[in-house]
């Protein structure tokens, strides 16, 4: 079978690779010897095994013997050190042990952030149920936000004893490459998004606000920090909060948010919460956004504990995109509240999910008055 033209120069340079492999080079030694990365290295040798897998030869290049290298023998004879392939001698001041020991610590302190990062520990110090009014994509600059319910949420969360919020990401289109051309398709400026985001992380205080795709594009966390600076906010994660909630009295109760989770199904909304409750069954509500619409599913789970699915429409209510690929536009759903209750006997009913905030804030406020917190005719902070 013929080769073409590149064909026969990218075997070339293959064979040219493997010749200096079997003179016991190394990969990067052949770059630096070859004037070419260490990557490119490998990828001569991946093209040039596809090119004979496809012609069906094996060709074996030419073995010549390399005068620099130690011998094996030599190699294994004690107390010699391989000077000969550029090592210098190595450091022994320090006592293996103690090496090891250091690599041990190293890690555990690694560990440590990481676990301190993916889970974080919120203490409530408010006694009795509190609840979560957990926002959807809000896109406070789109012409299709709906503002006059995301301003009766904001008043009903920030007058309401007890009640808290969460951000599920999208705070703003933050329209970047290929889609700064939707910019004309809104009224709101670059500077009046900013404004508009600003106002909303300061106008309620937010249990978590995780980022949506919009909020990641075009450095718009290192934005979002910024923004949120002196803000309400227990947790600001940029992919997962996962919220592990200590009350003075009863249970702790754990959130796991965030903008999506993998998975989808046409026969169950809410596949992708539902998947990450099964595969880490270490919260009590999973909940997204992103996908606007609203999805409310809960089951007890092998370990005998209810655990709560959510997917949260958000405010974005006329989506000109959605509208194109004709997806069905939920109507309702903007956002969601969950209701904790950690002292009540019953896991069951520890959490009360509600669709309404305003129903969910009489609810809170009733369940606080029986404990004698607040006045049920009296819903302000």
């Amino acid at each position: 079978m013929s080769l073409s033209k590149d064909e026969a120069e990218n075997l070339a340079k293959a064979d040219e690779v493997e010749a200096l492999v079997s003179q016991g080079y190394t990969h990067k030694q052949i770059a630096k010897k070859l004037n070419i990365a260490p990557s490119t290295v490998h990828r001569r040798k991946t093209i040039g095994a596809a090119i004979r897998d496809r012609i069906g030869i094996t060709v074996k290049p030419t073995v010549v013997e390399r005068k620099d290298l130690p011998s094996f023998d030599r190699w294994d004879m004690p107390g010699e050190k391989p000077d000969d392939l550029g090592y210098d001698d190595l450091d022994d001041d320090i006592p293996i042990e103690d090496l090891i020991n250091d690599r041990k610590e190293r890690f555990k302190r690694l560990d440590g952030k990481k676990t301190r990062r993916h889970t974080r520990r919120v203490q409530v110090k408010l006694p009795g149920p509190v609840a979560i009014t957990h926002f959807g994509d809000p896109h406070v600059d789109d012409d299709g936000c709906n503002w006059p319910e995301l301003l009766r949420t904001v008043e009903v969360v920030s007058k309401t004893e007890g009640m808290f919020a969460g951000n599920i990401g999208d705070t703003t289109n933050n329209w970047v490459g290929r889609l700064q051309r939707l910019w004309g398709h809104q009224s709101t400026t670059v500077d009046e998004a900013i404004r508009l985001a600003h106002w909303l992380f300061h106008s309620v205080p937010w249990m978590y606000c995780v980022l949506g795709n919009h909020d990641k594009w075009n450095h718009g966390a290192q934005l979002l920090r910024y923004l949120t600076q002196g803000a309400k906010i227990a947790v600001f994660a940029e992919n997962t909060a996962r919220l592990e909630l200590e009350f003075p009295k009863g249970d702790p109760l754990r959130v796991v948010a965030r903008h999506d989770f993998k998975g989808s199904s046409i026969w169950n909304r809410a596949h992708g919460p539902l998947r990450e409750s099964k595969l880490n069954p270490w919260g009590d509500i999973y909940i997204s956004g992103h996908r606007h619409i609203w999805v409310s599913h809960h089951e007890e789970g092998t370990d005998g504990k209810p655990r709560h699915a959510l997917i949260v429409r958000g405010f974005k209510a006329y989506d000109e995109y959605a509208e194109t690929l004709g997806f069905y536009e939920h109507q309702h759903g903007e956002s969601v509240t969950t209701i904790l209750d950690p002292t009540h006997p019953s896991p069951m009913q520890r959490v009360q999910v509600v669709w309404d905030v305003e129903e969910a804030a009489d609810i809170l406020t009733w369940k606080r008055g029986k404990y004698g917190l607040t006045s049920y005719s009296k819903r302000t902070r």
